[in-house]
């Protein structure tokens, strides 16, 4: 090997320090290597064989390694790939005294970042050195960057998910388009629920004691609508809206009366705790919807809009504390379909008129026994 006479005024590599691994199994070699990185300021560390070399790496976690390809135990390039499956950043540059363009391309597809023949010149070895480190330090911000847009991409995810529907937000954020407005008729069921005696609560007690109350009826209800296959529309007040369009579940309607029944049961259970115990009162219709996208190009809601969501909510204020209201239509979708919980009663109401409609409209009263509370 040919190498220069070293000078106590070498200049260090780009001005910094670093942590080399040297792997050769050439005792001259390492010798003189070491000279040329260590007058340059870098701290150097040594192995003659494949296996001490991955054995260093992993204890030192070197900033580059000036890696021989034909080194005992384990060839350089099996060298290089333990590497790289261990740390895709640190800088490697192949060393070979054969001088083969095939070695050079094989040894630059594995991960290597140079490639140099022996024999090499000091003023070559610094050259690549702060070229391989430029590449190190593109790789860091990169990692670093993308480390930051996972954590902005995870933020936005939890976000959207606070304010809408898991799976909607998971849709919203996996589909590459921007929503649109407009939608699509869908036969749908929807739910309406209500805390009926949330008034008087409110006129009662200070503003912040109210809100913490009903936050704590609000988690113990609405995850009943997704446990379902049910989609929390929008929480208007003290009640919410839920919408059951699974694609995948003909069984809306049966979803969503189990919803309002598990709902039922979990406030009966919970007041039974409480001083200021709130009771819902919920109503329920399957019909013809369009579900999409209303709003303004600015802003939009995702929601069902027609007279299916309208007779839902009618149906929730027709109805007494306690209750639970659903129409003929959706009743005739559980005869469909099926129910099987036999503490659960269904009580006919006959046709009654509703606020804002003049054709009496068929209600079914779902009872929840008591003893199966």
């Amino acid at each position: 090997m040919e190498f220069p006479i070293l000078s106590s005024s070498s200049p260090h590599s780009a001005g910094e320090s670093l942590q080399i691994l040297l792997v050769d199994d050439e005792l001259a070699t390492i010798q003189l290597v070491r000279k040329i990185l260590q007058a340059d300021g870098h701290e150097v560390h040594e192995a003659v064989d494949g296996e001490q070399a991955i054995e260093l790496f992993e204890r030192i976690q070197p900033d580059l390694v000036l890696l021989d390809i034909v080194i005992p135990k384990m060839d350089g390039l099996a060298v290089l790939s333990e590497i790289r499956r261990r740390d895709p950043i640190a800088g490697v540059i192949m060393v070979s005294a054969l001088t083969s363009e095939q070695l050079a391309v094989r040894s630059m597809l594995a991960g290597a970042d140079d490639y140099l023949s022996k024999p090499f010149k000091l003023k070559t070895i610094r050259v690549n050195i702060r070229r391989v480190m430029d590449k190190v330090r593109l790789r860091q911000r990169n990692l670093l960057l993308q480390a930051e847009v996972n954590a902005a991409h995870a933020k936005l995810r939890k976000v959207f998910k606070l304010y809408m529907t898991p799976t909607l937000a998971e849709e919203l954020l996996s589909n590459p388009e921007l929503p649109e407005l407009g939608g699509e008729r869908q036969q749908v069921t929807v739910l309406f629920m209500d805390f009926c005696n949330f008034t008087p609560l409110a006129h009662k007690l200070p503003p912040d004691e109210v809100l913490s109350i009903l936050n704590e009826y609000f988690e113990l209800v609405t995850a009943s609508v997704p446990e379902n296959n049910g989609y929390l529309d929008k929480i208007m007040g003290d009640g919410f809206m839920a919408l059951y369009n699974s694609h995948d579940s003909e069984n809306n309607a049966a979803n969503a009366v189990k919803s309002a029944i598990q709902m039922y049961r979990k406030v009966a259970t919970w007041n039974k705790a409480k001083e200021n115990g709130l009771q819902i009162r919920v109503g329920i219709h399957t019909g013809e919807a369009v579900v999409g996208n209303i709003g303004t190009p600015e802003l939009m809601n995702f929601t069902a809009i027609g007279d299916t969501v309208n007779l839902a909510k009618r149906l929730e204020e027709f109805g007494d504390p306690g209750d639970i209201l659903i129409s003929g239509a959706t009743y005739k979708m559980l005869e469909q379909f099926g129910t099987d919980d036999s503490a659960i009663h269904y009580i006919s109401l006959g046709p009654q008129v509703v606020k804002g409609r003049e054709t009496p409209v068929e209600i079914i009263k779902v009872r929840v026994c008591e003893n199966h509370l």
